[in-house]
């Protein structure tokens, strides 16, 4: 067991998407954090790892940040499970943050793993909701994240031993922009034995058939669901997102059924959306696939079954075949092949 009294700061994971930009699902963990760090009477402090990590912290910045602990170098362009395991694990042990928060994403959930072993700590995943537990002298940390297929919500702590960590699901929170004065900026120098990289990274793996954005960042989705009723029918789906810019999603049945990939699923056990705009199409609405909905800023739900639960979440409801809707808008918007 760490001595818990060792351990101070709120720590955030400001992962680099594509090399290119923060990804917004740590910019959106800041503003939570900052409210954490606030009641604590602690710091705020980002972790940047990255090929020319200065470029993005003019961004960090605008977030409410205390302190930016960088490291840059060319082996950190890419996630390397080795490189950024080390030299994570040495910074927490030189500060020991008491909490430590990633994005839920394939880097985000791979590295708060490992370190949670280095660290023999505890880690709770696809966090929803994060806040002090009350009635403690301590900086105890209460996380909600649903259980049993998204039909329960538990509320879980990790009283003894730090860091707390967590992932949290993307759209989870909102963006709070808060530049504070007197931000303290540490360059933390690289330093990494190369003869124990084994496996050297090149370039980021690409798919083909992934969007040009994921879920988690449009602004208008359309989902579809057992009710579309064929891979011919949720075809056009494709054809209606594309001429209004919006990607496609869906639930576990469309999956089942090969009629989309695995990557493009809406809920539990797939993505968290926080759309301008969701048009479910033939969706039911089970609690698997609303939990990752309910961020949306309007929803809009086409069944034929008057009672469907989706209707339940739903701003606008329609009673109808979604089929008949989504024929309807093609038509409408002169939408060809």
């Amino acid at each position: 067991m760490n001595e818990k009294k060792e351990y101070n700061d709120v720590w955030v994971f400001a992962e680099i998407k594509d090399h290119e930009r923060v990804h917004p699902c740590a910019l959106e963990i800041l503003g939570k954090a900052r409210e954490i760090a606030d009641d604590l009477n602690q710091n705020l402090v980002a972790v940047v790892l990255s090929l020319e990590a200065e470029q993005y912290l003019p961004v960090i910045k605008k977030h409410g940040v205390d302190k930016i602990i960088y490291l840059s170098h060319q082996n950190l362009k890419h996630y390397h499970e080795r490189i950024f395991t080390d030299l994570v694990h040495e910074l927490i042990e030189k500060y020991k943050p008491s909490i430590f928060l990633f994005p839920s994403t394939e880097v985000g959930n791979a590295l708060s793993a490992r370190l949670a072993y280095r660290c023999r700590t505890g880690l709770v995943s696809d966090v929803l909701d994060l806040e002090l537990e009350e009635g403690y002298a301590d900086d105890l940390l209460l996380t909600d994240k649903p259980a049993y297929g998204g039909n329960i919500h538990v509320k879980i702590i990790c009283p003894k031993t730090r860091p707390q960590m967590c992932t949290i699901t993307p759209g989870t929170f909102k963006k709070k922009k808060l530049e504070k004065e007197n931000i303290e900026l540490i360059e933390e120098n690289y330093h990494f034995d190369e003869e124990k990289i084994r496996i050297k990274i090149i370039g980021a793996p690409t798919r083909k058939d992934k969007p040009s954005a994921p879920l988690s960042e449009a602004k208008f989705v359309i989902g579809g669901g057992q009710g579309i009723g064929s891979e011919t029918n949720f075809k056009k789906l494709y054809k209606l997102a594309k001429f209004t810019n919006g990607q496609v999603g869906g639930t576990r049945r469309p999956i089942f059924n090969d009629w989309m990939p695995e990557h493009l699923q809406i809920g539990i056990s797939g993505e968290t959306i926080n759309p301008n705009l969701y048009l479910a199409l033939g969706i039911s609405g089970a609690i698997q696939h609303v939990v990752g909905i309910t961020e949306s800023d309007t929803i809009i739900a086409v069944n034929t079954d008057p009672n469907a639960p989706i209707f339940k979440t739903a701003d606008y409801c329609i009673v109808a075949d979604a089929n008949e809707i989504l024929n309807g808008l093609l038509e409408h918007y002169k939408v060809d092949d």
